[in-house]
């Protein structure tokens, strides 16, 4: 059934009249919405930033535990915890005066109820000795400082190398108050014993 004339006219008048009231609807829908859009703050805006940073971690006896040094720290709001660059971390013997540890990073994160290190990208952890034993080095990736239960671990390929010695291990685990080393899984590499002189 075809309709010619008034009525046909009139269809496409009214079909007009709703397209044109739906376009100045969606107008004046997204004028409103700009209008009123606010602007959020960053979240992960930092509160404080400190350049070149030094911090000590002194003891209950009032000796030295740890120093972390950064040439910059982010402290970011509430419980976000701080972002470090370029973070050295020194761990300390008991006696608060010679190093056992120091760990350098590609950037770090401290938790913010600073139980926790993260160090990102790729690390360099030197180990020494106080019982004669030949120094360590490290290298590997992403490692994670629990300053509670101290020790340092990853889950990363490494290669821990000492004066004749190198050995390969997909994940580590050093113990930062004693002298002892993890290798977790798939350990590969030589190893002689450090001849004392």
């Amino acid at each position: 059934m075809k309709i010619n004339g008034p009525e046909s006219l009139r269809g496409s008048f009214h079909l007009a009249i709703v397209l044109v009231l739906a376009i100045f609807s969606y107008c004046l829908l997204r004028w409103v919405e700009s209008s009123i859009q606010v602007q959020l703050p960053n979240i992960q805006a930092p509160v404080l930033s400190i350049e070149k940073f030094h911090a000590v971690r002194m003891s209950m006896t009032g000796l030295r535990e740890y120093v972390v040094e950064a040439p910059l720290l982010r402290q970011l709001p509430g419980k976000l915890g701080t972002k470090i660059e370029q973070p050295t971390l020194d761990w300390y013997q008991q006696d608060g005066k010679s190093r056992k540890w120091q760990f350098r990073a590609e950037k770090g994160w401290i938790a913010a109820d600073q139980k926790t290190i993260r160090l990102e990208g790729a690390v360099v952890m030197y180990g020494t000795t106080d019982s004669g034993n030949s120094p360590i080095e490290v290298n590997t990736h992403d490692v994670l400082i629990n300053l509670g239960d101290r020790y340092a671990e990853t889950t990363a390929l490494s290669k821990a190398v000492t004066p004749g010695s190198e050995l390969r291990a997909v994940g580590i685990r050093a113990y930062l108050d004693r002298e002892k080393l993890e290798l977790l899984s798939e350990v590969r590499g030589y190893y002689e014993p450090y001849k004392k002189h």
